[in-house]
């Protein structure tokens, strides 16, 4: 028994029209310039999109037509006609059915699916707990204690807002451009690894592997390119920072669970280790705070912390009644 193939009720056209994308997908002759109009066309319309899945609902029909052996016969000068883009409508649904059975690239079905219903998705964490997410494109994005990001990934881009906190970002191999949002700035992956941390509006980005493409978004389209081992900072107000060496130790050690510092101030130190904890170091005299540490510190060891602090630098920790911990100096 034959197999019944009922397309969906839509209009003609859009379904001439697919099975026109279909052949010039399929031709050997097509370029990068086409299958990026195909993109363009899809998302331009989610109407379109029904007609291309349309198709792709065909395909699986199709596979049972192909047994029929008068089908198979008639389906032939619709593949010779698809494979060298000679002929550019299909009259019936017949003929719809075979075309449909030569294209469908492994994941072009998901891919439309995510025009169709574009993949926005919230991830956070908690003071203290970091997470690893794939996001819809496979990229992988890791986030720091307290971190929030929003990442859309739809049609023919791919998005990451990163809203607060800090994040490492390896970007999968995709066509799509891949740009990160923050605070102001507007960052455009190059490369495959990257760090970005946001806090307040001031944003800094660090490039592992890869490269990046810096810019704000108020400043016209030219950007500050980063490679591997550079970093740059900007804020809610002004330019962009000068380009500086990255600490590539330091980058790496916080996304196993370890804060190294060289030679960084106290004040600096402490704000960055209460983020993992919801008992705030606190210091006694605001002076304090330039005083120089060198160090690494288990993220979330208060304990640790407190004794590296008294032992190398003579600071005495005491609990408040609100729960803070402030730092003083001991006697000399």
């Amino acid at each position: 028994m034959t197999p019944s193939v009922t397309p969906s009720a839509l209009p003609s056209l859009l379904v001439h029209r697919a099975a026109d994308w279909q052949a010039r997908l399929q031709a050997p002759d097509c370029t990068a310039e086409d299958r990026e109009a195909f993109e363009r066309w899809c998302a331009a319309d989610p109407a379109h999109i029904d007609a291309w899945l349309d198709l792709a609902t065909l395909h699986a029909q199709a596979a049972g037509l192909r047994e029929d052996p008068a089908i198979a016969d008639a389906a032939r000068p619709a593949r010779r006609a698809a494979v060298h883009a000679r002929q550019r409508h299909w009259r019936n649904g017949l003929s719809l059915a075979a075309a449909a059975a030569l294209v469908l690239v492994a994941g072009l079905a998901g891919w439309l699916h995510e025009l169709r219903s574009p993949a926005i998705a919230h991830y956070a964490t908690p003071i203290g707990q970091q997470q690893v997410v794939t996001l819809a494109d496979g990229s992988r994005v890791l986030l720091d204690t307290d971190s929030a990001i929003r990442a859309e990934i739809a049609g023919a881009h791919r998005v990451l807002h990163v809203e607060r906190g800090r994040v490492d970002i390896t970007v999968a191999a995709d066509t799509r451009p891949f740009e990160v949002h923050a605070g102001r700035g507007r960052l455009r992956d190059i490369g495959t690894r990257f760090q970005v941390a946001h806090a307040a509006g001031q944003v800094r980005v660090a490039v592992l592997e890869g490269a990046v493409g810096v810019r704000l978004a108020d400043a016209g389209p030219g950007e500050t390119p980063l490679s591997p081992g550079q970093q740059l900072d900007y804020g809610p107000e002004g330019p962009l920072q000068a380009v500086e060496p990255a600490d590539l130790d330091a980058a790496d050690s916080w996304t196993r669970g370890e804060l190294v510092y060289a030679n960084r101030r106290l004040d600096e130190v402490l704000a960055e280790l209460n983020r993992y904890s919801t008992v705030k170091l606190r210091l006694a005299d605001p002076a304090i705070g330039a005083e120089r540490i060198s160090g690494v510190f288990h993220a979330g060891d208060a304990d640790a912390v407190l004794a590296a602090l008294g032992a190398g630098w003579g600071l005495i920790a005491q609990e408040t009644a609100d729960g803070e911990i402030v730092l003083s100096r001991g006697a000399h």
